[in-house]
């Protein structure tokens, strides 16, 4: 597996934000020149999706948070909700960064513990279109952690002290790579409102299935050691009330039958996708946790070929998962 770390846009944005801290000068000119980079190009690209859950992120409105993070409120939510944990990563500037460079140093053993995780979790015909991978380190614009795009894997360092070690760093990024390649095999041609529906919690809860290994109620870790860099709160929080939102979700899912996956779409951006679910503000979206819940489950019980057979094949899926879960928990 091919991995380069792409860093060149890290250092000028940390010693202009250190300057600035030193000094109390927020120069513009400089900024500008800094978000017109290579790899604040690609983060303008991505967080310029229309179909980004919450809102997009612009240039202008990119320019404004740098400049002014730390004295006003931002209109954007994805810029006011990362505020706050940016704010901490500046006080800490200096030892953050002092970090990040136990990171960027893969060695072949790195590679292979990342390619037995996607072996485990893809269809082996994809393995064999491995790309070349371009992992950015960058101090990003938007509040997401990290993200796929095209061949590209983004961290923003504000927030990679949610690492405790490279192990948790390589299993986040087998997670980031396995979305590069389901983002291509999810949502087939006429697929059907109700269907798309629970794609959308394979694309994220396969990812935290088979490279966080991570149990939820009624579905145990897929190995046998520990799980890997999920919020505690959050998921605590799905799991003290299963029941409850487990039942939403097959509501939702047996409303949307016979409609749109547009229709569909619009149910997961509006109320799974957003920075705060059922009152509480949450980091993981619920599509996290009951994705691999169900998705997980099939895994567990058929193996993956049935569960990228059910990808294809949308209404397997629903077949599948029933003979797996309990009756309670039936859709």
């Amino acid at each position: 597996m091919d991995i380069r770390f792409n860093t060149d846009a890290l250092k000028p944005m940390a010693d202009w934000l250190i300057y600035r801290k030193n000094t109390g000068m927020r120069d513009e000119k400089r900024l500008r020149e800094i978000l017109m980079m290579p790899d604040y190009t690609v983060e303008f690209e991505r967080y310029g999706i229309p179909e980004l859950p919450v809102c997009g992120i612009g240039f202008e409105e990119a320019v404004d948070f740098f400049m002014n993070f730390d004295r006003k409120e931002f209109e954007n939510p994805r810029l006011e909700y990362k505020k706050k944990s940016f704010l901490d990563f500046y006080e800490n500037i200096e030892e953050r960064l002092k970090s990040i460079g136990r990171f960027t140093d893969f060695t072949e053993e790195d590679c292979s513990l990342i390619e037995v995780l996607l072996a485990n979790g893809l269809p082996l015909d994809c393995l064999d279109k491995t790309p070349e991978l371009n992992i950015i380190l960058i101090i990003s614009i938007g509040n997401s952690m990290g993200w796929p795009y095209d061949h590209y894997v983004d961290y923003d360092v504000a927030n990679m002290s949610v690492f405790e070690n490279k192990v948790d760093f390589l299993h986040v990024t087998a997670h980031e790579i396995h979305h590069i390649f389901t983002g291509g095999l999810l949502f087939p041609e006429g697929i059907a409102g109700d269907d798309y529906f629970l794609q959308n919690f394979a694309y994220e809860g396969l990812a935290v299935h088979y490279n966080n290994n991570f149990g939820t109620k009624g579905k145990p870790r897929k190995y046998s050691d520990r799980s890997y860099v999920m919020d505690a709160e959050d998921m605590e929080y799905y799991q003290q009330n299963f029941d409850r939102f487990f039942t939403m979700i097959r509501d939702d899912y047996r409303a949307l039958k016979g409609k749109s996956p547009e229709e569909a779409g619009k149910v997961i951006s509006t109320k799974y996708e957003q920075f705060e679910f059922m009152g509480k503000k949450i980091r993981q979206y619920p599509t996290y946790y009951f994705g691999c819940y169900m998705w997980g489950l099939v895994d567990l019980t058929f193996g993956k070929e049935k569960v990228f057979e059910a990808i294809s094949n949308p209404p397997l899926f629903v077949e599948l998962y029933n003979q797996a879960a309990d009756e309670k928990y039936r859709l």
